[in-house]
């Protein structure tokens, strides 16, 4: 028999139940359905145009390396983690934010939120840079700098290069006192990151913690080139040309202008504020003053080692017998740090404490004896013997207390580092060596760095080798020095009136030793040199 609808035993034809309405309920379903998800698609799609907005917002922040642009980074970071809480980036970024709130402006609130955000981001296995940067900065803070070298050789073995990686394995070279290679590694960092004032700001204050003025203002301009706005880097260039003794009135201004708005220090920024009053008092001789700046900003943050060497050359200025015992101080603040020992052991000699200063030098040596610096690929030599600074140093202190021969054993090693200092450790040598009346020996020293064709860029040396000759009776020769020393003092900017007197005394010598037209070509030409 026939299937059919009538017959409630037999099967049953959909196709026939099929009406109008069912048709219509199935499409709308589907409709339904499709419109769901283009929904669910166009909200996707808004979602990760937000999260890429939020994180590209961030990192310009970040960039801008102010304590208010961090937190802004964070406030968008914040937003951007609520809409994806497992962007790994964005977790590396929010980490790297917090440890510099926290390890360079001292807030100590982002240690947390650093140590969980960059756990999370290793655990997503974000690859970005700052997720392994932050690891070493981490464990460099945690006093496990054996750990930290290892991770960033590890690293490098890989082939992993960053600006953040390069500025973490120049702050573990730091702490190791094996400063070249750290001065690498910054001019690494911030020629990749060259946009980004951070870079070129901690540069510049490892190299203001070396006592490289120069060096530290040049790599603190790029900083503020960047970001005309970077407090640290506007702070620290101010510190830097007051050290230079240049640069009073902006210096005046930067800092009042900092202070106008202490709601944007933090304590680290706050200090160094009054380290450049600290700083601005001492150039004008205010040794009180440089006491209190210095007292506030130790009150700010009391890791502002800055603030500690200025106040203790206030106290070297004032005889203070605490003054030997203040740069010590200093000295433990920063041990790797060259410029409290070297610019101190000066101070200390200058003011009449040259076993103080002589106790300084001893430190130093005794802190970088064991340093050794890769000079090639497997090949290592002691930091020591190259540190021509040193070696000049210790001569200059040797020498102001009459030991000669120690003296000259120290100029010679200064020499045999062949480095930056060589000409300076050289005429330091030649000019002992006239002073002991072995003039046979300096000669030939001050020749070399004070030609006949002018090419010297030394003054001194030409001055020292203009009486050398005079008192061998080479007028001529010796007026031909003499002037060539003129000529390059005032290039250098030498003041006026300083030069007008070394021109008068030259004349006068000329005169007492009976040579009266010599004295009068003389004075001719150096009036017009002069004019």
């Amino acid at each position: 028999m026939a299937a059919s609808n009538a017959n409630s035993g037999g099967p049953r034809d959909w196709r026939k139940r099929e009406s109008p309405a069912s048709a219509l309920a199935q499409v709308g379903l589907a409709a339904v359905v499709l419109a769901g998800a283009v929904v669910y698609v166009v909200h996707r799609g808004g979602v990760r145009q937000e999260v890429d907005t939020r994180f590209k917002a961030a990192r310009m922040l970040a960039q801008r390396d102010n304590p208010a642009d961090l937190r802004q980074a964070l406030v968008e970071l914040d937003a951007l983690l609520k809409l994806d809480t497992d962007a790994r980036d964005a977790l590396a970024l929010a980490a790297d934010v917090n440890a510099r709130l926290w390890l360079e402006h001292r807030q100590p609130e982002a240690e947390t939120p650093a140590r969980s955000h960059l756990a999370r981001a290793e655990a997503l296995d974000s690859r970005s840079g700052e997720r392994y940067a932050t690891h070493a900065w981490l464990l460099l803070a945690d006093g496990k700098a054996a750990a930290a070298d290892k991770y960033l050789m590890d690293l490098q073995r890989q082939g992993a290069k960053s600006p953040k990686l390069s500025l973490v394995e120049a702050r573990l070279l730091l702490s190791r006192g094996r400063l070249s290679e750290a001065r690498q590694a910054f001019s690494r960092a911030r020629e990749a990151a060259w946009r980004e004032p951070r870079y070129a700001a901690a540069h510049g204050e490892a190299l203001l913690d070396e006592g490289l003025y120069a060096q530290a203002t040049e790599a603190l301009k790029k900083a503020t080139t960047a970001n005309p706005e970077h407090l640290r880097a506007r702070l620290t260039l101010a510190l830097a040309q007051l050290y230079l003794d240049t640069g009073r009135d902006e210096a005046q201004a930067t800092v009042e202008d900092a202070l106008r708005h202490p709601e944007a220090l933090t304590p680290p920024l706050a200090a160094r504020a009054h380290a450049v009053r600290a700083a601005l008092a001492l150039a004008e001789g205010k040794t009180d003053e440089v006491l209190t700046a210095s007292d506030a900003a130790l009150a700010a943050s009391p890791d502002e080692f800055h603030a500690l060497f200025l106040r203790a050359q206030a106290l070297a200025r004032n005889k203070n017998p605490g003054a030997r015992a203040a740069f010590e101080a200093t000295v433990a603040r920063r041990r790797t740090a060259p410029l409290p020992y070297l610019d101190g052991a000066r101070v200390l000699q200058e003011t009449g404490d040259s076993e103080g200063a002589l106790s300084l030098l001893d430190a130093y040596e005794t802190t970088f004896r064991d340093v050794r610096v890769t000079t090639a690929p497997g090949k290592t030599s002691s930091a020591l013997e190259r540190d021509d600074r040193y070696w000049l140093t210790r001569g200059q202190v040797l020498e102001a207390i009459a030991h000669g021969e120690e003296a000259l054993v120290a100029y010679d090693r200064a020499l045999a580092a062949k480095g930056v200092n060589r000409a300076r450790a050289q005429y330091a040598k030649a000019a002992l060596l006239l002073a002991r009346g072995d003039s046979t020996t300096a000669r030939p020293l001050l020749a070399e760095l004070a030609p006949d064709d002018g090419m010297g860029t030394m003054p001194e040396a030409y001055e020292a080798l203009g009486r050398l000759l005079f008192a061998q009776g080479e007028f001529s020769q010796g007026c031909q020095r003499h002037y060539l020393g003129l000529s390059r003092a005032r290039q250098q900017g030498a003041p006026l009136e300083a030069l007008r007197r070394q021109a008068l005394d030259v004349e006068q010598r000329l005169t007492d030793a009976h040579q009266p037209a010599m004295a009068k070509a003389w004075k001719s030409e150096t009036e017009t040199l002069l004019r």
